[in-house]
Order: C-alpha cells, then sequence, then structure tokens
C-alpha cells in the first residue's frame, strides 16, 4: 500500500519550475568590471551544482518551495528574501552582483539585492563559469561548443568547435570533459581561454570537474565513479576517495562531501585521509563558512552545523506554508439493517498549486461508529528525511481524497476505499480498501483490491474491470473478481506494437484463449479494436474502462 511514497518523492527532488521575469529596475551597476568572484572560502570556485553559496552572512539558495526561484537568508535563519521570479537553474555569487540562469538557460545577472535584472546572452548555456571579465560557458544551441562573453553580455566569442562538456576555468587554462563523435566522453583536456595549446590529460571519462590550488579533482566513470585526483599538468593521477561523491567541495585543506554508498556527509583531507563523518543526513547541497555548514537534506529547511559535524541547528522551514490540512467526511450505512457511521479523510493540500509541484497528501482515514467510537483508524504518513509524506494525489481530488463507501467484493456490505496514489504522466490511479467482515463486526484491509489499477465496479456482473497502467501500445484490460476471499485475476487483454494476447482463469490458471499478431498492420489494429469493443464481455468503447483518474471515475466506484 505504500509503493509509491519513495518513488514519488525521490521525483519531487527531481522537479522542474517555471516562472515570469520580473521587471527591470535599477540599472545593473558595474557589470564590465566585477569583482574578483567570491566563493564560500574566499577562492574563485565552487562545486555545488549551481544551487547554493555563501557570502558574508547570508547564504543563497534556489528554493524549491517557491517555483525555484533564487533566495538568500542570514546565516542565524532570519531575513528570509526572494531575489528574482524566475526558475533558476544556476547562480554563481560575487561580491556585488549575482549572475544566474533562467528556465531556458540564459544568462543573466543582477545586483546581490536582486534589483537591476539583465539578461546577458540569447544561447542556451551549460558548464557556466564566471571568471574575471569574462563568463566562459557551453553553448547547447552549438552542439556544446565553448563560448565566452564580457561580464556586461557583450563581445561574445566562440573559442573553439571542440565539444566542451563539465568544463572548469581555472587561471588561464580551460579543464574539461571532452566528448567524442559517437556522443561518448572521450578524456580529460585543458586549452587557453582563446582556444589554443589543447593538452589531453587523462583518458578517464568524467561527468564531474572541480581545480582547485593546481589541482583536479573529478568523477572517475572509468572506476565506478570514485572521486580522483590529478595534477593540473596531467601527473600524479590517483584514487582520493574510494566511493562514488555526488556532491562536493574543497575547502582549504578539507573534501566535504556526499557518499554515494552510504549517503552520508563526510569531509577528509585533500589528500584523501582522516577521514570523518560529519552526518547522517542525505544531504542535497552544503556551503561552507568560515566555522559552519549550512546545508539542506530534501529542500525543505535549512540546516547549519559546526565544521566538524557537531552542534546541528534548524534555521529556516521553507515548507512551513507549503501545504495545509484538509479533511473531507461522508455519513453512510453499511447495510441497510446496520447503523449510521462516519468517513473521514484526512490530508496536506499543495496551496500554491504550482505545476506538476501540484500534488497533496493523503494522510489518514478515521471511520467512527454510532457512538462516535473509533472503529478504523490507518495513518498513511511517512518521514523522508526531513519531510512527512502520505499518498500523493494530484490536488483535482484532493477535495474528497478518493473516499468511497462502496460494496466491492458484491456480499451486500459496503466496504470503504480511499486512493492511495493518483498522479505521474498518466494519472493512474490506486486504492486502499478495507471490506467488512459481517462476522466480527470489524474492517479488514484488501491487498488484492490495492493492486488494481483504475478501478471500475460492475455490480451486476459482480466484477471489476482495470484499464491503465502499461505503456502507450496498450489498449486492453483486466477484469477482476472477488474468489475465496482475494479479488482475482479472471480476464486479461494485453496488447503492445506487436500483437495480442488475451487469457482467461481456467481451473485456477491463466490460460491463452485467444492470439493475434498486428505485423505493423494498422488496419488488423483497427479490426482487433472494433472486435473489442463489441465483445459481450470486454465492450471497450464502454467509459467505465477510464484511462486515467479524477472525478469523472466516482460513478464507477459507486
Amino acid at each position: 500500500m505504500r509503493r509509491s511514497i519513495v518513488i514519488f518523492i525521490t521525483f519531487i527532488l527531481l522537479l522542474n519550475f517555471t516562472g515570469c521575469v520580473g521587471p527591470f529596475r535599477k540599472p545593473v551597476e558595474n557589470a564590465g568590471k566585477i569583482s574578483k568572484p567570491v566563493s564560500s572560502d574566499n577562492t574563485e570556485y565552487v562545486f555545488n551544482n549551481g544551487d547554493c553559496a555563501f557570502l558574508g552572512d547570508r547564504i543563497y539558495f534556489c528554493n524549491s518551495y517557491d517555483e525555484g526561484l533564487l533566495y538568500s537568508v542570514k546565516t542565524d535563519g532570519s531575513d528570509m528574501r526572494k531575489l528574482n521570479d524566475v526558475y533558476t537553474q544556476w547562480f554563481y555569487v560575487t561580491s556585488n552582483l549575482i549572475y544566474y540562469k533562467d528556465d531556458t538557460g540564459r544568462i543573466w545577472v543582477m545586483n546581490i539585492d536582486g534589483s537591476g535584472r539583465k539578461k546577458l546572452n540569447d544561447d542556451k548555456s551549460e558548464n557556466i563559469n564566471v571568471v574575471g571579465d569574462r563568463i566562459y560557458y557551453s553553448n547547447v544551441d552549438d552542439g556544446f561548443k565553448p563560448y565566452s562573453i564580457n561580464a556586461d553580455g557583450s563581445d561574445r566569442k566562440k573559442i573553439s568547435d571542440d565539444v566542451l562538456l563539465f568544463m572548469n576555468v581555472y587561471g588561464d587554462r580551460i579543464y574539461y570533459s571532452g566528448k567524442s563523435n559517437s556522443g561518448e566522453y572521450n578524456g580529460i583536456y585543458s586549452v587557453n581561454l582563446d582556444g589554443g595549446q589543447k593538452t589531453k590529460l587523462s583518458i578517464d571519462k568524467s561527468n564531474k570537474i572541480l581545480v582547485k590550488e593546481d589541482w583536479i579533482y573529478y568523477v572517475n566513470q572509468d572506476d565506478d565513479n570514485k572521486l580522483y585526483a590529478m595534477r593540473t599538468d596531467g601527473s600524479d593521477r590517483h584514487i582520493l576517495i574510494d566511493v562514488y561523491t555526488p556532491i562536493m567541495n574543497v575547502v582549504s585543506d578539507r573534501i566535504y562531501y556526499k557518499s554515494g554508498d552510504d549517503w552520508k556527509f563526510y569531509s577528509a583531507k585533500i589528500d584523501g585521509s582522516e577521514k570523518q563523518l560529519l552526518s547522517d543526513d542525505n544531504v542535497n547541497w552544503f556551503a561552507i563558512g568560515k566555522d559552519s555548514i549550512y546545508y539542506s537534506i530534501t529542500g525543505a529547511k535549512i540546516y547549519s552545523m559546526n565544521l566538524d559535524g557537531s552542534n546541528k541547528k534548524l534555521l529556516a522551514e521553507l515548507d512551513s506554508d507549503f501545504y495545509e490540512s484538509v479533511t473531507y467526511e461522508i455519513s453512510a450505512r453499511l447495510h441497510e439493517k446496520m447503523p449510521e457511521y462516519r468517513f473521514v479523510a484526512k490530508g496536506l493540500v499543495n496551496k500554491t498549486g504550482i505545476g506538476i509541484m501540484n500534488y497533496g497528501y493523503v494522510m489518514g482515514l478515521e471511520v467512527y461508529d454510532e457512538n462516535n467510537k473509533i472503529i478504523l483508524s490507518e495513518d498513511f504518513s511517512e518521514k523522508y528525511d526531513d519531510i512527512v509524506t502520505g499518498y500523493p494525489v494530484f490536488n483535482e481530488m484532493m477535495d474528497t481524497m478518493g473516499l468511497h463507501v462502496v460494496d466491492v467484493n458484491f456480499d451486500g456490505y459496503k466496504d470503504v476505499i480511499i486512493l492511495n496514489h493518483f498522479g505521474g504522466a498518466h494519472g493512474n490511479t490506486w486504492y486502499d480498501c478495507w471490506l467488512w467482515d459481517s462476522d466480527t463486526s470489524a474492517f479488514i484491509a484488501s491487498e488484492s483490491f490495492s493492486d488494481i489499477c483504475n478501478p471500475a465496479i460492475d455490480h451486476d456482473n459482480k466484477c471489476i474491470y482495470s484499464a491503465g497502467g502499461s505503456g502507450a501500445a496498450y489498449w486492453g484490460g483486466q477484469i477482476y473478481k472477488f474468489i475465496d476471499g482475494e479479488f482475482v485475476l479472471t480476464n486479461d487483454l494485453y496488447t503492445d506494437w506487436d500483437g495480442l494476447v488475451e487469457k482467461e482463469l481456467v481451473n485456477g490458471k491463466m490460460e491463452i484463449v485467444r492470439e493475434v499478431e498486428f505485423g505493423g498492420d494498422e488496419q488488423i489494429i483497427e479490426k482487433e479494436k472494433e472486435y473489442y469493443n463489441n465483445h459481450e464481455m470486454w465492450q471497450l468503447s464502454n467509459p467505465r474502462w477510464y484511462w486515467g483518474g479524477g472525478h469523472h471515475a466516482d460513478k464507477w466506484l459507486e
């Protein structure tokens, strides 16, 4: 019954948002004469995927609970500020300016307080590096070839025809992963800022490169994504951290990283020695300050801790105003001779209604008898790192949470069902179910009902129809019946691009009763669809075969 929660949360952490750029305010000052870029350790580059930074007494981050907009907050958690009005894919903080990439990949600049926004280019940009008075980037519109512009957007230049992936500008050289004509990484290179003097440093394939103090730190895909280091001339290549490091940074004489082995947060000396566990938290982003580490786990909250991992503190709760509690209540009799019971669904609804974040959570179900005594209490909540979730459901169904009191096993007594999943690209639905046992006067959970996708109840034929939950070439369906206390698949029509297979339950086993190969012939496919549309049992054209959830399906669950 909980199969969808972890998958959904993983999906949530990867969401993209859309937004609108706000109006221009005062012009950007000194856009062509920027100061030396400043990062958490006063060096020129921070490798944190461009989604967090630390400067002065403020933390800068992309707020996943407000459309991915750029925010800043003081290091004590106070004075939260929104800095722009567009989903920010990447940003770079200097002493007085912020460079950032919008949802279309274009580079913008604004003052450190969010004023004076100005677009700098029209190229879809990746691997952005701000160095001195130039900005270097891979131009996705030109096959990831390297370009540069002045800090005010002028003097756009193509550096070379090489394909530069995961590049890092350090000193007077660009360090990058190369790409072959077949599309594979083909080594690590360096090249002058004008594209000259190209040098191959290693044959290793890498998708992360960080250059600090004449050392290159990189994830080696040829060795299980372990963290390697080598000098900027390609010498002294060696394993540094013997696990995959999805996020990392080098600050002073230590490496801070998340282990891809146990997903915990560590630090070690830059030679790989003195490894130290800092936190069991699965850190999503982090920024290193003078005495503290600032980080988020799921994007919902911001924490701080000392450099040795002690004194963990909660600084800000970004999700505190994101959801609101909702309830939905109905009263019904399970049988005409029984008293009326109350059924109460509880949930959290997303107040923002933002794009594909338009989800709520079904959190629980309670049933009260005629004496207001609880006879069924179910808690669907589950803690995922530092957030509490439930069953994910599109907001459009959070008004009822799919709560129905209906006889699903056709024994004359009504049962209770509630959504346990409604989402994804196809909007398929699954329901948890509790059957009323008249012998014990109690509800009993039905795991077998919870496996039925998009259920539609047929009281006349005492069966349940199921459609959806498969690929684009699938237009068949399934029929279930309640046999010996379980919902059992009795008829199955499977289709794909190659053909169809119809099965039915015979003596307790599913056996093939019809099989057709399509052979790529659309006429055969259409003929078969017409056959099953008119078939007395299947009637696939009947709207009871609904292919996505929503209130239109309610009538098939009554």
